[in-house]
């Protein structure tokens, strides 16, 4: 049987009618139909987790580095996307004004070349605004690399300390008591 088949209910014998509520659904014990189900499609959203557990409470410098590390990943990522995005996005604009411009010299309804010239202005501003976001993540993938160095710088030494100990740091305050 086929899936838009299967909720049909079964055929009975000739010269039977079916009552209105045989047709609800399919009977539950005691003869009474189940509740239809609703016909609107659920769909479940992806949430991706680009930048996932940066916020695991994990402040040691190592854990501090590889957020660091993650986040530039992530803005490298998004300045790859964005570079394609900028170059299609910026082609589509040139194709939308020669159309406007072929529309215009076949001599077509001012009209249609008016419709094609405000879709050719309407995509240089999405190209205006994808290479602005451009500008955006290359400035913090940049500005990542700096705050990673900075920390390594400051926090680099103390952490070959403590790493190259035998034992333990005491907790902050231990020798004030």
């Amino acid at each position: 049987m086929s899936d838009q088949t299967d909720n049909l209910p079964a055929a009975s014998g000739p010269g039977s009618a079916l009552t209105p509520a045989d047709s609800g659904g399919t009977p539950q014990a005691g003869g009474v139909p189940a509740p239809r189900r609703s016909s609107k499609v659920h769909r479940r959203r992806k949430r991706r987790q680009i930048l996932g557990g940066l916020a695991d409470g994990d402040h040691s410098f190592d854990g501090v580095q590889h957020k660091l590390t993650v986040v530039i990943e992530a803005m490298g990522a998004a300045v790859d996307n964005l570079e394609g995005l900028d170059r299609r996005a910026r082609a589509t604009a040139k194709e939308a004004s020669s159309a406007a411009n072929a529309i215009a010299h076949a001599e077509l309804d001012e009209t249609f070349v008016g419709m094609t010239q405000e879709v050719a202005t309407a995509q240089m501003e999405a190209a205006k605004a994808v290479r602005k976001m451009l500008r955006a993540a290359q400035q913090a993938k940049k500005d990542a690399y700096a705050v990673r160095r900075a920390h390594a710088k400051l926090y680099g030494a103390l952490h070959r300390v403590r790493k190259g100990r035998k034992y333990r740091t005491p907790k902050p305050d231990f020798f004030s008591r």
